[in-house]
């Protein structure tokens, strides 16, 4: 065959080519604008969390709730705040500047300050104004008086101090987590994998055994000690081979929390598994805490290994957390402090697996479908507790001055800017133009 002849074929093979591609282009386009919404809406669909028929999805994500919807969609969560409206009117002094751990701050019109990007978040979402007031917090484990802390004494105390929601809500990078929604999809995952019969029949817990409660010492020395050996516990000091991602404790049908120098932060973790939450009574009450309906361990199981029949013992600890009457009610079970009874009401659990079914079923329906672990509950409660503080915050204006702090967004990129400094892509000093 000729060359030009070759040369011809080859145009016009190039050409047919090419006008197919723009014909299917051409077709792709008025797809994609006749499908392209339709497809969107499947694929948010598919990557939307499953619902469960009595959990608001949609409420559980807005952050912009009014205070009516607030106390609708969550009605256990502003226990403590209203307590502490309640408490009545309270001078709050200026702090001198050398105290470890306090961050005293001022709101003037919804200008924010150099605190959590919670607050800030809250503050910037909320549908009304939030009144003008001065603010302290305290990010220590134990919470100075006339103040918000991540817990207080699980009694009543002359001190008063605010509960504000734990630092973990937003992200908890130095435990290797990330945001609260993030652990709660991972979660999520977990239990829509496992049923309850395929979980791990044994008691689960990591964790340092010298920090302890001031009350019980060596809480977490008699756990392990009582654990060691037992076939049906998974009980370690924690060290680089036996971590488990926060997610993995979920796969087992039993998880004892216990509290640290105060309170633990894996608390509200624990608290979205469909498993069995064992533990000490509370010394401290934490935002999450305040959910936790336990009954004692010697309501359930008696020294034969049956049920106790129960009556008027609700309420039978003292403090904040109040114990249930009976099983079908309790979402945790209270063990003793030094674990000395654990073994039997596992025994028992596992055994009576209704029983601990419906403690699991409880906890997680309450916490997680009940939204209170969501950023809409946050946002809500950190509303209520601004509202709340300011009006019984009493505050001498004169001893405060006219010092406004720095805006929250200044302080933030100059933050970002400290701990970065030295690493590729170091925020400040940009020049050249807006």
């Amino acid at each position: 065959m000729p060359s030009f002849a070759r040369g011809f074929i080859r145009a016009a093979l190039l050409g047919c080519f090419i006008l197919t591609l723009i014909t299917l282009s051409l077709l792709y386009d008025r797809r994609a604008a006749r499908y392209g919404g339709q497809s969107y809406n499947w694929l948010a669909q598919q990557h939307e969390p499953k619902q469960k028929s009595h959990n608001n999805y949609a409420a559980h994500n807005r952050l912009d709730l009014d205070e009516k919807q607030c106390r609708t969609a969550y009605p256990l969560l502003f226990t403590d705040s209203d307590g502490a409206v309640a408490r009545g009117k309270f001078k709050l002094d200026k702090t001198e500047a050398e105290y470890k751990g306090l961050v005293q701050g001022r709101i003037l019109n919804n200008n924010r300050t150099a605190i959590l990007s919670q607050l800030h978040r809250a503050i910037l979402t909320s549908p009304s104004a939030l009144a003008n007031t001065y603010f302290a917090f305290t990010i220590n484990d134990v919470p100075k008086n006339d103040s918000w802390g991540f817990a207080r004494p699980n009694k009543d105390t002359g001190y008063d101090i605010w509960i504000m929601p734990s630092f973990s809500g937003w992200s908890w990078p130095k435990a290797g987590l990330g945001s609260m929604d993030d652990v709660l999809q991972k979660i999520e995952r977990v239990e829509d994998k496992l049923s309850w019969d395929q979980k791990e029949s044994r008691v689960i817990w990591r964790g340092t055994p010298w920090f302890n409660p001031l009350g019980h010492p060596d809480l977490r020395k008699d756990l392990l000690k009582v654990a060691r050996g037992k076939h049906w516990a998974s009980v370690e000091a924690l060290n680089e081979t036996n971590k488990l991602d926060i997610e993995e404790f979920c796969k087992y049908k039993y998880i004892v929390y216990t509290e640290g120098v105060t309170y633990s932060g894996r608390l509200p973790y624990h608290q979205a598994c469909g498993s069995v939450l064992l533990m000490a009574p509370l010394e401290w009450v934490s935002m999450s805490a305040v959910l936790v309906r336990p009954i004692l361990a010697g309501d359930v199981v008696a020294p034969s290994g049956v049920d106790v029949e129960v009556k008027d013992k609700e309420g039978k600890v003292e403090g904040v957390v109040k114990t249930v009457a009976s099983w079908e009610g309790a979402n945790a079970i209270y063990v003793k402090p030094d674990f000395s009874d654990l073994e039997a009401v596992v025994e028992f659990l596992e055994e009576r697996q209704e029983v601990a079914r419906r403690i699991a079923r409880n906890q997680r329906e309450l916490v997680v479908d009940g939204g209170y672990l969501s950023t809409s509950a946050e946002t809500c409660y950190w509303r209520a507790l601004i509202k709340g503080w300011s009006e019984v915050a009493v505050v001498d204006e004169a001893k405060w001055g006219d010092e406004t702090g720095e805006r929250y967004e200044t302080w933030l990129v100059k933050e970002v800017s400290r701990t970065r400094e030295g690493t590729r892509g170091r925020i400040g000093n940009i020049s050249g133009g807006g």
